[in-house]
């Protein structure tokens, strides 16, 4: 059993509904703190880093689909310059959460998890469903994890390593 600290930052709310869905027990991933914070785009904070515990794990959780990666490659630089030794795990959803839900569940379109008009009402409907909702959700529709952030992530992203594995697996 991993006795480390996990903290995920992930790039939107459906990101964060699914790390908080899939940490409910029995848990398919570390548990940990969640945090919706998109290190695609924003830099991250002294602040923020000042809270990380020395020896903790930080899982960043972000589409690849954009060929904006600059500020992804510093923040990753940034957080394994601390002091406090922290590992950085990055887990690519490629090349976003709906082919995520379509590669991994039995779905053929994102918007059928939902039966939602389209992808924007499919994320909608996401983000007002309670994590055991949510949770329940994927598992009628067949959750396979092994297929879950299973993709190499897209040639901006080259510098990435696909790290899910080492955050799948917490309960099973």
């Amino acid at each position: 059993m991993d006795n480390r600290k996990y903290f995920y930052l992930t790039e939107g709310e459906c990101e964060e509904k699914l790390v908080k869905a899939l940490k409910l027990k029995p848990a398919l991933i570390h548990s940990g703190r969640v945090e919706k914070y998109n290190v695609i785009q924003k830099i991250l904070s002294g602040r923020k880093l000042m809270l990380l515990d020395p020896g903790s794990v930080v899982v960043l959780v972000f589409d690849t689909d954009t060929d904006e990666a600059e500020i992804l490659m510093k923040n990753i630089n940034l957080l394994k310059s601390l002091s406090a030794e922290v590992e950085v795990l990055t887990v690519a959803q490629v090349l976003n959460f709906e082919d995520e839900i379509e590669r991994s569940t039995d779905v053929k379109r994102a918007q059928d998890f939902t039966k939602s008009e389209s992808v924007s009402d499919f994320k909608s409907a996401v983000n007002r469903m309670k994590e055991e909702s949510f949770r329940s959700a994927l598992k009628r529709h067949n959750l396979d994890m092994s297929k879950l952030w299973s993709q190499k992530p897209p040639k901006p992203f080259k510098f990435v390593n696909q790290d899910s594995e080492k955050v799948k697996g917490a309960d099973q």
